[in-house]
This record gives structure tokens, sequence and C-alpha cells, in this order.
């Protein structure tokens, strides 16, 4: 997945990041069905890494913060932590590709 260059900075804050933290623990909590938003996207035409490639047309702040969330929590436990080296594999790589392609997420270069 793709932010393409005209989508805007990530720019959520601490209270954007809250309300998503708090729909998340609500949703583990009830163990009910809780929508926290829609995900737009189409495939793009310029993949150059020779397979398919989507562009993120809504929702990237969404993406994004549940990334660095997935990346924060593997921080936590640490390098020999197999849970969170398959969390890698499962959610932010795609271990099939060349390194240089690998991350699932790919933001615009002043996110990176």
């Amino acid at each position: 997945m793709k932010i393409p260059v005209y989508q805007r900075n990530y720019d959520w804050t601490e209270t954007n990041v809250r309300r998503l933290l708090d729909d998340l623990k609500t949703v583990v909590q009830t163990k009910k069905s809780h929508f926290i938003g829609a995900i737009v996207y189409l495939e793009s035409q310029n993949s150059d890494m020779g397979m398919q490639e989507f562009l993120i047309i809504d929702g990237q702040q969404r993406i994004t913060t549940l990334s660095i969330l997935i990346k924060a929590v593997m921080d936590l436990c640490g390098p020999n932590d197999q849970q969170a080296a398959d969390m890698s594999k499962d959610f932010l790589t795609n271990k099939y590709l060349p390194v240089k392609y690998r991350n699932r997420l790919k933001p615009i270069k002043s996110d990176n």
C-alpha cells in the first residue's frame, strides 16, 4: 500500500490517536464489531516493484497510526520475541519482496 504524494501529510494529534485507541479498546473489551472508518484504495498503474500495488485514497491517517502502534508494540516486546517477529511478517512487511519493497505501507517522503 502506498500513500500518494497528493495526500496530506500525517498530522494526527494526540486526540485523534486516543480516539482510535479507545475504539480498539472497545473492540477488545466487548468482542463486538466496531466500525473504525473506511479505507478507500485503488490499484496503482505505476508500480515500480513489478507487482500489484495499491494507493490509499482515504484512511491513510488510520492505517499509518495502526502501523506505528504495531511497530511500538513490537519494539516493547524486544528482538527475541517470536510473536513480535510474526506481527512484523504478517502486518508490516511482505517477506516475499526484495528488501527495497518489503514495507507494506509506503508513506510519502516527508512522513517516512
